[in-house]
């Protein structure tokens, strides 16, 4: 087993938080004892004391699992607890990808195998999970900002055609009935 080593992303209090927001969406896991096995595959060593904070900072709470046992889960967009028992199908995916573009893509410009959004003061972390969850092909991943998405693809041509992506459901988005250029999506 290896050890994330000093000054890596996974030894940091940031990093921590995101690998275990990764286990938890992806494997039940019913005590802080799974926790700590599973981040320590991982390369990730952490006390009870740590693993606690980090479950209690992180908002983690525990809910019945698909088999009735108590996972814990955290919570997802407006609040409600997510977790492997509440799996999202490709449809929600494709529908909350398209809801973020129509409320919060302001421009998007292509570079090369880069693409860099522009969203409303605090609004690119929303965009950029969208981004990730829908799994686009091309797309290697992306880093979010306050207003600024970067999403780094396998070449120039998944760039250009990411932007087209984004750019088309942002438009028809925001031409939904009731809903025109500029006001937000109906929830």
């Amino acid at each position: 087993m290896s050890v994330a080593p000093e000054g890596s992303v996974a030894a940091t209090k940031a990093g921590r938080h995101a690998v275990i927001a990764q286990i938890l969406a992806h494997q039940p896991v019913r005590s802080q004892t799974e926790l700590r096995e599973a981040l320590s595959t991982r390369g990730i060593a952490a006390t009870q004391a740590t693993l606690s904070r980090d479950l209690d900072e992180l908002r983690a709470e525990k809910v019945r699992g698909p088999g009735g046992e108590q996972i814990y889960a955290l919570p997802a967009e407006g609040g409600t607890l997510r977790s492997v028992s509440a799996v999202e199908e490709p449809e929600q995916i494709a529908a909350r990808l398209q809801r973020w573009c129509a409320e919060v893509l302001v421009t998007a410009d292509t570079t090369a195998n880069q693409v860099v959004l522009r969203t409303p003061p605090g609004a690119a972390q929303l965009l950029a999970s969208a981004i990730d969850h829908s799994v686009l092909p091309g797309v290697l991943g992306c880093i979010a900002g306050d207003d600024t998405v970067l999403v780094i693809t396998r070449d120039a041509g998944a760039a250009e055609a990411l932007t087209e992506r984004l750019l088309d459901l942002a438009r028809r988005g925001r031409t939904r009935p009731g809903h025109g250029p500029g006001e937000p999506y109906p929830h």
